[in-house]
């Protein structure tokens, strides 16, 4: 009896359906019908669930693509254009099409699809909870907070406002909800306009080049703030509207619910995953199972909550944020991400497109309202952003950025609004208008940021841009940068061997370079990129790879700092986040910002174990080039052979020999010379390469030739005099004469057979014919022929080469006088002596008439 009375009559239900006052649609298809039995058999693929949801995913990804490809010269953010292509595909463009959305979109097919949008939401929304975590929010110190509260305060109270005078005016909302569901409105409006979309605004500040600047930790901390409150508020407003007729009870349990799953996340999942993290940064391996229980413990999570009636996206964030966002957050991150944001997360945008129907704005006097809340809440927003940086003596420029930086949307906003309407708290009009407003506002927002956060970079002025000076003692500042840790040894030893005693200083600014990898790079954005000292308190399992990598870099040049015996020597690390494409941006603006006269780039190849060179990313090789053509100052490109490990010196002695061939850039290399010639640790070789057989009248071109040759004389004379003065009895110089390539090549052999350390040359010989054909077989042009022989595997040697290019105007040049030429005797060496000996007759041979010319 019992379970015959359980089974109910179909066409019973059916028909007090059809009588029922409350009846809606009724949509019937075949459960069965899934997978199709082919098209030769007559079905139609649209009629079966999976070819189907195929069919819409592959439509939606090439709309969305599309749109990203059509809008990118204008440097919109992603989440505009996958908007864009679902309002495309929705009811308000092609859905005006007869039977497209009967086809391509019907009734049956946006529940698998909706649920397949909602499965990618939650485990990106899980991946925004990873990245967030408590030191990285108070690294900007309370400034941060001011900023969030400021910024969030005002649109929320704006929201909140229109949302009650929208219910007071509305008499059937009155009538059917009780108090506490009237309230959700105005908190999910609210929620919406103080949101800030933490993901989509760390790709702009990187592409900003605003990583690592005040602004840029400012605003991401603040960000981080209101994406944390406004998901609090979302839970909130989800449980005030549970209240129905007046029932309280539902909304306590939801938000006990809330609270219930908040500490199960930290006082259960997140011990168990400290541990875990702890063991990955020790060395052992995290397992394809425990990764797996993690990923499933997202679902888990997702279910309680949806279960306890605050949504299912609440659980997976609160997940994430149990989550330690070390390497194993970020290899969870990197594991889910690619297909998550490639493939689902578009879903949910075009959902949100679809959803978007202007035929459904019907009262034009509620839609000027919202928009004009909305433009309203955005200028409040930079508004109280300028206010706070008055007050904390910031100038109006970064006020004003990080107001307009904090009206980034993105995703926080669509969820938070499809929240609203799936419970029919908000009407489809105010859906639709508030999706138009909040792609208005994000698009709005990044020509603005161009004037105002980027403008026209300004040219600095400032005298020094290359090594050579007139000034012997004067400070030389050096930008280091590096790539991996394996880049700091050799580019410290570098700086070792140039540095001579605290009479000459050197300001060191060490410059980490990280590609900007996307959504991934978010965390690192804020802790990679902040001052080395601004994250002692993060133990080392809770920092990612990349972070640690900058820790790293920064110890070692700190250390070099504190341990560097003769003084004059002072470091500061750097982080600049950005894609290899724009990074030369990157390296020539701090290059100017910190007055540089010397920029070290590390080779695109590094050593292998077996001696060999290998390439370590394809891209570098282009951001050298890229910095050699638009650098402020004079470049050095160091091939790294191991002259940062304990064997790169003999006994504590750098050999170094420098090549010259004459021109600029190998005047530039005498000056570097100059300033190893005075280094105790250093054992120099200068090695003057002369054509014979070039005598005889001069054309107009060889007369600017022979300009460069009493150049380059007066250039020696300097450098002579200079190792005289500081008493270098470790410098050795000699001329020496060759007819063609091959004897210069073996010349360079026989040096390299004594033994050397380092190779210093200049990229382009200036008027030699020894070098000429050289560059039409190079592999790497970015060394000059004399560089890309002493780098390739035919050369066969183990010492580094750093290969200098000047900096464009050649000041020095310009400077000669009329000098006598030089009277150096072809093949001579010359051993630079003490001052004593000088003092005894015994001078070395050099040229009887003192130089005219200054370096500098």
């Amino acid at each position: 009896m019992t379970s015959s009375s359980a089974v109910s009559d179909p066409l019973s239900d059916l028909w007090d359906h059809m009588m029922s006052p409350n009846r809606t649609h009724l949509f019937c298809f075949y459960p069965s019908k899934i997978t199709m039995s082919g098209i030769w058999t007559g079905d139609n693929p649209l009629d079966f669930s999976l070819p189907l949801l195929l069919f819409q995913m592959l439509l939606i990804t090439f709309t969305t693509r599309a749109a990203t490809f059509l809008l990118s010269p204008l440097g919109l953010p992603r989440y505009i254009s996958e908007i864009l292509g679902g309002f495309v595909l929705g009811p308000s463009v092609l859905g005006r099409l007869p039977h497209f959305t009967d086809i391509v979109f019907p009734t049956r097919s946006i529940f698998v699809l909706d649920s397949m949008a909602l499965l990618g939401l939650i485990y990106y929304t899980f991946t925004i909870g990873v990245e967030i975590e408590l030191p990285t929010i108070t690294r900007a110190g309370h400034r941060s907070f001011w900023f969030a509260g400021a910024s969030a305060l005002p649109p929320f109270l704006i929201g909140a406002t229109v949302g009650y005078m929208a219910l007071s005016t509305d008499d059937t909302r009155k009538q059917k909800d009780s108090v506490l569901n009237a309230l959700s409105f105005p908190i999910f409006l609210g929620a919406t306009f103080s949101s800030t979309a933490f993901s989509v605004l760390a790709r702009n500040i990187a592409e900003l080049k605003l990583a690592g600047t005040d602004v840029g930790q400012l605003t991401l901390s603040a960000s981080l703030i209101n994406d944390t409150l406004a998901w609090s508020g979302l839970t909130v407003a989800t449980a005030l509207s549970d209240a129905r007729s007046g029932g309280v009870l539902p909304s306590v349990w939801t938000l006990a619910s809330g609270v219930f799953i908040f500490a199960a996340g930290f006082l259960v999942v997140r011990p168990a995953l400290v541990r875990l993290a702890r063991r990955a940064s020790e060395g052992e391996a995290v397992g394809e199972m425990r990764e797996c229980a993690v990923l499933v413990g997202v679902m888990v999570a997702a279910l309680v909550a949806d279960a306890g009636g605050t949504h299912a996206i609440f659980g997976a964030f609160v997940f994430g944020l149990a989550v330690p966002n070390g390497p194993v957050g970020v290899e969870l991150v990197e594991k889910v991400e690619d297909f998550v944001v490639g493939t689902l997360l578009p879903l949910f945008f075009a959902m949100s497109g679809l959803r978007t129907d202007t035929a459904k704005v019907t009262s034009m006097n509620a839609a000027v309202l919202l928009m004009i809340a909305a433009i309203a809440a955005a200028v409040l927003k930079v508004a109280a952003a300028v206010g706070v940086a008055a007050g904390f003596g910031m100038p109006l420029h970064d006020g004003t950025s990080i107001g307009l930086l904090l009206n980034t949307k993105g995703v926080i906003e669509l969820v938070i609004l499809n929240i609203a309407r799936n419970k029919k708290i908000m009407s489809d009009q105010s859906f639709t208008v508030l999706v138009f407003m909040s792609a208005l506002i994000t698009a709005l927002v990044s020509p603005l940021l161009a004037m105002v956060v980027k403008p026209a970079r300004r040219l600095v002025f400032y005298k020094r841009r290359t090594v050579a000076w007139a000034q012997p003692d004067a400070e030389l500042r050096v930008l280091a940068c590096v790539h991996v840790p394996r880049d700091a040894p050799a580019a410290i030893t570098l700086i070792d061997i140039v540095s001579s005693s605290s009479r000459s200083p050197v300001a060191v600014h060490a410059l980490h370079l990280i590609e900007f990898a996307g959504r991934s790079s978010a965390l690192l954005l804020i802790n990679a990129s902040a001052p080395a000292a601004s994250s002692t308190e993060i133990s080392a399992h809770g920092r990612s790879h990349v972070e640690m990598q900058f820790k790293h870099i920064a110890h070692a040049f700190k250390a070099y700092e504190e341990n560097h015996v003769a003084g004059g020597v002072s470091v500061r690390t750097m982080a600049a986040v950005s894609r290899y494409a724009s990074m030369h941006e990157d390296v020539t603006a701090a290059a100017e910002d910190q007055h540089s006269a010397l920029i070290v780039l590390p080779f695109h190849k590094h050593r292998t174990v077996d001696g060999g060179m290998e390439v370590s990313h394809p891209a570098i090789q282009e951001l050298n080039v890229s910095v050699q053509s638009c650098s402020p100052c004079t470049v050095g490109i160091l091939v790294d052979r191991g002259l940062g490990t304990p064997a790169g010196g003999s006994g504590g002695v750098y050999r170094v020999a420098a090549l010259f061939f004459g021109g600029r850039d190998d005047r530039e290399v005498v000056a570097l010379a100059t300033r190893m010639a005075r280094n105790p640790a250093v054992d120099l070789t200068v090695l003057r390469f002369v054509q014979k057989g070039r005598a005889g009248s001069y054309t107009a071109s060889e007369f600017d030739a022979l300009k460069e040759r009493k150049a380059d004389d007066g250039c020696f004379r300097e450098f002579l005099d200079r190792a005289n003065a500081a008493g270098g009895g470790g410098v050795e110089y000699c001329e020496r004469g060759v007819f063609n390539a091959n004897e210069m090549v073996a010349g360079i052999r026989n040096v390299e057979a004594a033994g050397k350390d380092l190779f210093v040359v200049g990229k382009t010989p200036g008027g030699s014919g020894l070098t000429a054909g050289m560059a039409d077989w190079s592999e790497c042009p970015e060394l000059g022929p004399i560089g890309d022989l002493l780098a390739s595997k035919d050369f066969q040697t183990t010492a580094s080469v750093l290969v200098v290019q000047s900096y464009g105007r050649a000041a020095a040049a310009a400077a000669v006088g009329s000098m006598a030429s030089s009277e150096f005797n072809v093949g001579e060496a010359v051993v630079v002596q003490p001052e004593a000996a000088v003092r005894q007759g015994q001078p070395p041979r050099r040229p009887r008439q003192q130089a005219e010319l200054t370096i500098g």
